[in-house]
């Protein structure tokens, strides 16, 4: 009989603000192409260091730097739709209400992606 794989919680509002951040401080190395300075190691490090940082924010879930780079993947594709989403709305004519504003993780997706 197989084992059950154990589910870990969900990522709240703040462990994911976090992981903006704390990719926005390492956009650098995660982001860059390969070639003498960004190697593959130097990534996985840079996904380990944030993932200790999370872990020791919130350390009731332990997140492994695989964790973190997936969950960074599901960020920026969520905020990519809700930036063209917030584009789309804010080009409209004609009255009613303003857009509304973008959250505090796309905002900070939007800086590490920089202009969509």
């Amino acid at each position: 009989m197989e084992k059950k794989r154990n589910r870990k919680p969900n990522w709240t509002e703040e462990q994911g603000l976090l992981l903006a951040q704390l990719v926005n401080e390492h956009k650098d190395m995660l982001r860059g192409k390969f070639g003498p300075t960004v190697t593959s190691q130097g990534k996985r490090r840079a996904w380990d260091t944030i993932s200790q940082t999370i872990n020791a924010s919130f350390p009731l879930v332990v997140r492994t730097g695989d964790d973190c780079e997936k969950r960074c993947y599901v960020l920026q594709s969520k905020a990519k739709d809700e930036i063209a989403a917030h584009k789309r709305e804010s080009s409209l004519t004609g009255g009613g209400p303003p857009a509304k504003r973008l959250s505090q993780v796309a905002d900070t997706v939007f800086q590490v992606l920089g202009t969509l």
